[in-house]
């Protein structure tokens, strides 16, 4: 008996049979890999908040400090291998560096975190200093100005009389509301805006100060402390250094443009599917939120001009002052 192949229209009808299912199924398997990433994401957040409990119970309930200023060489390898970035501090605890780094950051490999093109550095010659740079540009962005202020004041006693201020547990009135990391980026292309060279060692809030029924208060507590007792002129805040300066960086919002750029939310950075950031708290756990999630308690407006109508729901402070 003579065999037939297939005909032209059996052809074609299968072939539109398995576009028509490709078109169905591969956005699912994106969503399903998306989903993975962020579920891994989140399990890392979550490690490195248990090595920081774990880290503040060996130091007298302190938390970490933001940058240890062990160095101002000259030399950029000497510098960076004497200094000391939080994730350094905290890596004995986990014991490795793939925590510290958010899978949906494509730019978050040992090559690109070592010498960034859009940075315009050379690779690092020694491996303390490929360190530096990979706890500088971890996906893990510190809450550093409520927990852990870099200040700069007469006295001190860090290096240049730069000094970290950090904060105790019991200064943080209710760790399940505090945002300890959030998901964060090095920086944006100006023109095209896309996130480039990893994420950023620090974060800064959305909002400062609240008027409460008895006037303005600073909610900065700890750089507020420092100020006015005279120990600092000034803190690392990222628009001057002043401590007289009402309106540091914060969230740059619609004025995040040329350097600024990536400050749009302060730093933080939404890699995750419908504009999502992992975010984990002072005690440990972590959830998802959106940029408008994480102001939530907050009139958001560029640095921080917007005041804080709801401390309770402010994610960010300590809730130490009222």
């Amino acid at each position: 008996m003579r065999r037939h192949g297939f005909t032209l229209i059996e052809l074609l009808v299968v072939i539109a049979i398995i576009a028509i299912l490709a078109a169905i199924l591969f956005p699912v398997f994106a969503q399903a890999r998306e989903s993975a990433r962020q579920i891994n994401c989140t399990t890392r957040f979550h490690q490195v908040a248990r090595a920081v409990i774990m880290y503040t119970s060996d130091f007298d309930t302190t938390q970490p400090l933001t940058q240890w200023f062990a160095s101002f060489a000259n030399d950029p390898d000497e510098a960076q291998c004497q200094d000391r970035i939080l994730a350094q501090l905290i890596q004995p605890y986990v014991k490795n560096w793939t925590v510290f780094r958010c899978p949906a950051d494509p730019d978050a490999t040992d090559a690109i975190l070592d010498a960034c093109p859009a940075d315009g550095e050379a690779p690092p010659t020694r491996q303390c200093a490929r360190e530096y740079r990979w706890a500088l540009k971890t996906n893990l962005g510190y809450n550093y100005v409520y927990l852990s202020p870099i200040m700069v004041g007469n006295g001190y006693p860090g290096r240049n009389n730069w000094t970290n201020v950090p904060a105790t547990d019991a200064r943080i009135k209710n760790a399940a509301s505090t945002i300890l990391f959030v998901d964060s980026l090095w920086w944006r292309d100006p023109n095209s805006r896309q996130p480039l060279c990893g994420g950023n060692w620090i974060v800064m809030p959305p909002c400062r100060y609240w008027n409460s029924p008895s006037g303005e208060v600073d909610t900065f507590t700890i750089v507020r402390e420092e100020c006015s007792s005279g120990r600092a002129w000034g803190w690392y805040q990222y628009r001057g250094q002043s401590c007289g300066n009402r309106l540091p960086a914060c969230w740059m919002l619609e004025n995040a443009r040329n350097w600024y750029t990536w400050m749009e939310f302060g730093g933080a950075w939404p890699w995750h599917r419908r504009e999502r950031m992992t975010v984990v708290f002072a005690d440990g756990h972590a959830k998802s939120y959106t940029p408008r999630q994480l102001a939530q308690g907050c009139d958001l407006q560029s640095m921080c001009r917007g005041r804080i109508l709801d401390p309770q729901q402010y994610l960010w402070d300590l809730d130490d002052y009222y």
